[in-house]
């Protein structure tokens, strides 16, 4: 267990928290004590989940942000829960393309997901939040809630609301003892990213950052441990990049 952050009987929700950042966080929060509900689009027994987390304190809703009715199912979940110490909005996805050709499909699932769901999870859990007296709430955004590139004009747009969400949010909760946060991961090495590129790609992504490499998903976990816990009294309504430096080139 961490020696400083303790989040024993404390309450966390990491949405997609199967893989990658999502499960670094959901570990880091597991090993500091906290109960931790966790979701993801596939179908998994509740059994499976507690041995990949090698823990008791694991539970696993299912469910598709995308989806209308699966939305609505968990927002019903959230509402039956007496209360709700962190949540993590992490679940989203990307489509690359160029704003020539992107399709108002494309356009509705990047937002819905990723923009869509974590207003209306932070609308449930924060009525939680102000009948306990606090809470801690960290958006997951991206460097591309601060710079972009191309192909990434739905993305960078849900990140950049997500992150102004993230501002405005904290100031709407503040006088709750609510701290509202969001965290911009840079290129990051998950089991994602070694599946999509080839090592070569990687060292040539990793030549472009100052600390000449790849961030480790515990990494970005430590900050939204450090956001979710004790240690943060007074820091709210910031977007923290954690890249390496990259956008600071």
């Amino acid at each position: 267990m961490n020696q400083l952050i303790n989040l024993n009987k404390k309450l966390a929700v990491v949405t997609g928290g199967t893989r990658g950042i999502g499960k670094a966080i959901s570990l880091a929060l597991l090993e500091a004590g906290a109960r931790v509900i966790i979701t993801g689009t596939t179908q998994k027994k509740e059994e499976t989940i507690k041995q990949e987390f090698d823990s008791e304190n694991i539970e696993y809703y299912q469910s598709d942000f995308g989806d209308e009715k699966s939305l609505q199912g968990f927002l019903e979940y959230l509402r039956s829960l007496k209360k709700i110490d962190i949540l993590v909005n992490n679940a989203g996805i990307n489509k690359l393309n160029l704003v020539s050709d992107i399709s108002l499909s494309e356009y509705n699932d990047v937002l819905d997901i990723n923009l869509k769901a974590p207003f209306l999870i932070t609308q449930e859990v924060s009525q939680l939040m102000i009948n306990n007296k606090g809470g801690k709430i960290v958006n997951i955004t991206s460097i591309w809630s601060s710079v972009s590139r191309k192909e990434r004009a739905m993305y960078s747009m849900s990140k950049w609301g997500l992150a102004g969400f993230s501002k405005s949010t904290a100031i709407d909760l503040a006088e709750h003892n609510i701290l509202v946060n969001s965290v911009a991961p840079g290129f990051t090495l998950t089991e994602l990213t070694e599946q999509t590129n080839t090592k070569e790609e990687l060292r040539i992504l990793e030549d472009k950052i100052p600390m000449r490499r790849l961030a480790d998903p515990k990494e970005i976990a430590n900050l939204v441990l450090f956001l979710s816990s004790e240690l943060n009294t007074y820091l709210t309504g910031q977007n923290i990049i954690i890249d390496g430096g990259y956008t600071s080139l």
